[in-house]
């Protein structure tokens, strides 16, 4: 589900065929059924309570659009969002107000900053509604650094997303399932995704959505059934860093919005109230799982590392100052506080600098030195702390060019 489709531009069109190639070529290697799994490493069953977990679950709130023009306010209300019966229960409602407009409310839950994961086997047993037209349900990960580096540059993996503008045409909005990756491609948005179109309507039915992620490849299954993989082996050739970083879990339920091709009030035509059920979503370790937040206990994080650079300028004319966004996480993707980023700027800026880390673990470097034409790199050198050790081995990047 994209985050911020007002930032879309198309990646170039040589790129998107070598990607289409690559992906197909290893089709045949992912389409049979993932291999039988043991006991999860972490689970959410949804037995307890009335509400959402709060030490696992938070929610976005309001209306706005949410950059794809969605007609909802999302809300944490009873009546858009609940446990019940060993299920979350999200519920999409409508209300009609004074002169005939249509005013809609659903839930927005996520993980963000208390459970957060990097590979691993991910599935979710979701009941979705019935979504002609203009519901819009998804399950679906953002890079847990959005809130530093926003968005494309944290990436988002869409596990499962529904109803789309093309589906809708086809006739096939009920028996259509998508997954796409986002991210950023030499700083604007870069997408690839792939959709299966099931024989029945999947609506109604219970049906398991697994993700399998790895540090060379993601691929997402219907009931065991392969839609889509990209290679992520070489995230330098295609800016994937992304992928190579922890991700926080997202269960929504939109309504109307550009990716359905409905942003009008008068073009839903989908039946309230509408409820997406999740009856569990589960995380198993492949090999390479790490799990980061809040939530998760048992040790204390000894390493820290490069989790993205953001490199910029401030000022005009000749006096331009050269900039770089440093964000330091440990080994579970949680921020680093206090660290000291020591990093060196080339090019048109000759400098080496340091600054320290904010509660978000970010470091902002600014050179004194100037340049009427900034183009320069930024290496990190070195991350001090007072308990934690440095990994650069482990760093996202560590250099990153203007």
């Amino acid at each position: 589900m994209s985050a911020s489709p007002s930032l879309r531009s198309s990646i170039p069109d040589v790129f998107r065929c070598r990607l289409a190639l690559a992906v197909l070529a290893i089709a045949g290697l992912v389409t049979s059924a993932p291999p039988a799994l043991a006991q999860p490493i972490w689970a959410e069953e949804f037995n307890t309570g009335t509400t959402p977990n709060p030490a696992v679950w938070g929610y976005d709130l309001g209306a706005g659009g949410w950059g794809n023009a969605e007609l909802q306010t999302y809300t944490s209300d009873a009546a858009n969002v609940r446990v019940e019966g060993g299920y979350l229960i999200i519920t999409a409602r409508e209300q009609l107000l004074k002169g005939g407009r249509r005013n809609f409310t659903s839930a927005r839950i996520k993980t963000q900053d208390k459970l957060t994961i990097k590979y691993g086997t991910i599935e979710a047993r979701i009941l979705t509604p019935n979504v002609a037209n203009g519901l819009w349900p998804a399950f679906w990960t953002l890079g847990n650094n959005i809130s530093t580096v926003g968005w494309p540059d944290s990436g988002e993996i869409d596990v499962m997303e529904m109803g789309s503008a093309a589906a809708i045409s086809a006739g096939v909005v009920n028996r259509r399932v998508g997954s796409t990756a986002h991210w950023d491609y030499n700083n604007s948005h870069a997408e690839y995704g792939l959709t299966y179109d099931s024989p029945t309507n999947l609506n109604g039915t219970w049906r398991v959505y697994r993700m399998e992620w790895t540090p060379t490849m993601i691929s997402t299954y219907i009931d065991n059934t392969w839609i889509w993989s990209i290679d992520i082996s070489n995230p330098a050739s295609f800016g994937g860093e992304e992928f190579h970083a922890p991700h926080f879990l997202i269960f929504n339920l939109a309504v109307g919005g550009t990716f359905t091709g409905i942003t009008l009030s008068s073009g839903i035509t989908a039946p309230f109230p509408a409820e997406l059920r999740v009856d569990y979503v589960r995380v198993y370790d492949n090999g390479y799982t790490v799990l980061g937040g809040s939530s998760i206990g048992g040790g204390t994080a000894t390493q820290a590392h490069v989790e993205s650079i953001v490199p910029g300028i401030t000022g005009g004319g000749p006096n331009k100052k050269a900039t770089a966004t440093i964000v330091i996480r440990d080994e579970s993707g949680g921020a680093v506080a206090g660290a000291t980023v020591s990093a060196t700027f080339s090019g048109s800026h000759n400098q080496t600098i340091s600054a320290v880390t904010d509660a978000n673990g970010a470091a902002i470097l600014t050179t004194s030195t100037t340049s009427n034409a900034p183009a320069f790199t930024v290496c990190v050198n070195s991350v001090t702390h007072a308990t934690l050790t440095y990994n650069p081995a482990a760093n996202v990047e560590t250099c990153d060019t203007y």
